[in-house]
């Protein structure tokens, strides 16, 4: 047996399947439990800290039950075209992780970024295209 072969272990299906529930078990009890502590935070207080992140109660609280990696292929996303989201105007940045965590589009942003990676156009599909565009554009022209 050659030692690659001895490296790669066969994973039987049924702990694949497994993992898959367990994974789908902690992340639902996980996204009730951020739930419920923000429907018991007093609801003058969430629309006060919606209102400084400008937002709404209703859009935080679902920003709160998709967890705090909703926004990765954003993260994703501007590595791959050389954006540093440190240097995009916190207010900005803000309202593209919103727009990005809401996205129901995500399977195929994963698809189209393990497809092209260092593709220079933004997804049609993205509700952050025009904004990626300017920063994109942006960022280039200080480039040079």
């Amino acid at each position: 047996m050659r030692n690659d072969q001895v490296s790669r272990r066969h994973v039987p299906p049924q702990n694949i399947v497994v993992k898959f529930v367990t994974d789908l078990w902690r992340d639902w009890n996980e996204r009730r439990a951020r739930l419920t502590a923000f429907d018991r935070t007093d609801s003058a207080e969430m629309t006060r800290v919606a209102s400084e992140l400008g937002t709404t109660a209703t859009e935080l609280r679902s920003l709160v039950g998709r967890g705090s990696h909703a926004a990765d292929l954003l993260m994703r996303r501007m590595h791959s075209l050389d954006l540093d989201p440190r240097k995009v105007e916190p207010a900005v940045m803000r309202d593209l992780q919103r727009c990005c965590a809401n996205c129901s589009s995500k399977m195929l942003c994963v698809h189209e970024l393990e497809d092209r990676p260092k593709e220079a156009s933004w997804p049609k599909y993205c509700p952050n295209e025009l904004t990626i565009n300017a920063l994109t554009d942006g960022n280039q022209r200080s480039a040079t």
